[in-house]
């Protein structure tokens, strides 16, 4: 493990500072005291500072290999006790070696050093307790930064998970249908089956194509619901009517693939399965905002609803739009004496859409 000081060019540079600031200080303290003697205090200080700032890079792995969470409290202790003795121990004598060298013709800084060894036996270990301080605070700080990547990616494959599974829960509960019907027009209007087999491929091959996708055009989802709704109108005929009041900007406008092919199946299931008149469903589109405001209205009989319940779709749906988007105020369901209405909101701003890679 290499020391994150000499990987890392700001840390280097902070570090560098740190060392320089502590050999001024010392340099304006020992002229304060002795003053005149400029050129012993910057020679002192640079020897001092310099061989700590060394020694101190190597303390670095006494610290990463004595985990404060991994080992036992005495433990600890006695690691960091004997690792700054021989730090503390290893300064004091190289810088002596050097200073009594280049001062041998000054006895009376030889001296001085001897004197004030005390002090600096107290300096040098104030000196490991600050370096092996930021050492674990380093430590801390990234297994902090790892975890909250964990976390983050974690989170986004849980998410991936449950979109993976609700796209999944279209395509059965659809295809159900569909082959219920083709089955029954194959004996009485196979013509009909036919046309129905080709609409169900052509739908088949968009849901394969967007399984992968996050977000497709409004004027793609739109093009698939009229596929889905040849298909019901071959089985319903004149009993379903589909109006429809499509802005053109907002064709361009982007959406997560396959959300509204439940909505419009909710409207057919609960407006057109239990009529035996016309039945209106109507799919309007519009810009509000930044959004694109999409709403399907259709008649129903409210004994049936409340005895079929919510339905499986528009749950998959709300589910949908709360792990995306991150937020249930986006669909909202109104319901009158005969007409039920969803209105759902994309927002189309790049900071709003969803980010989740698939």
């Amino acid at each position: 493990m290499l020391n994150p000081i000499l990987k890392n060019r700001k840390y280097s540079l902070a570090y560098l500072s740190a060392w320089l600031l502590i050999a001024f200080t010392q340099v304006a303290i020992v002229l304060y005291f002795y003053p005149g003697s400029l050129w012993v205090s910057i020679g002192e200080s640079a020897i001092f500072n310099s061989l700590y700032a060394i020694i101190g890079i190597g303390i670095w792995y006494p610290v990463y290999y004595t985990d404060l969470e991994k080992n036992k409290i005495t433990n600890f202790i006695t690691n960091h006790l004997a690792s700054s003795s021989l730090a503390v121990a290893l300064w004091l004598w190289l810088s002596y070696l050097v200073l009594t060298s280049l001062f041998s013709q000054m006895p009376d800084y030889v001296q001085h050093l001897q004197n004030t060894l005390p002090w600096r036996i107290g300096f040098g270990f104030l000196f490991y307790i600050l370096l092996i301080s930021n050492y674990y605070l380093l430590i801390y700080y990234q297994n902090f930064k790892e975890k909250l990547t964990r976390e983050s990616e974690l989170k986004a494959l849980v998410k991936e998970s449950e979109l993976n599974s609700l796209k999944a829960q279209i395509n059965p509960h659809f295809l159900f249908n569909s082959l219920n019907s083709i089955s029954s027009l194959t004996m009485i209007r196979p013509e009909k089956a036919q046309e129905m087999v080709i609409n169900l491929s052509e739908f088949l091959r968009y849901s394969l194509s967007t399984k992968n996708e996050i977000l497709t055009s409004f004027e793609d989802e739109l093009n698939n619901i009229e596929r889905y709704l040849k298909i019901e109108k071959i089985r319903f005929g004149k009993r379903l009517h589909v109006e429809k009041h499509i802005s053109g900007s907002s064709l361009k406008h982007e959406l997560p693939g396959l959300i509204l092919q439940p909505i419009i199946e909710n409207a057919v299931k609960y407006g057109v399965y239990e009529s035996i008149d016309q039945t209106e469903i109507s799919i309007e589109s519009r810009q509000v905002d930044n959004m694109l405001e999409v709403v399907v209205r259709n008649d129903y009989d409210p004994d049936f609803l409340v005895k079929k319940g919510a339905g499986i779709g528009l749950r998959n749906v709300m589910s949908r739009m709360r792990i995306l988007y991150g937020s249930d105020e986006l669909l909202k369901i109104h319901k009158t004496e005969n007409k039920f209405e969803v209105v759902i909101r994309f927002p189309q701003t790049e900071k709003e859409k969803p980010v989740i890679e698939l």
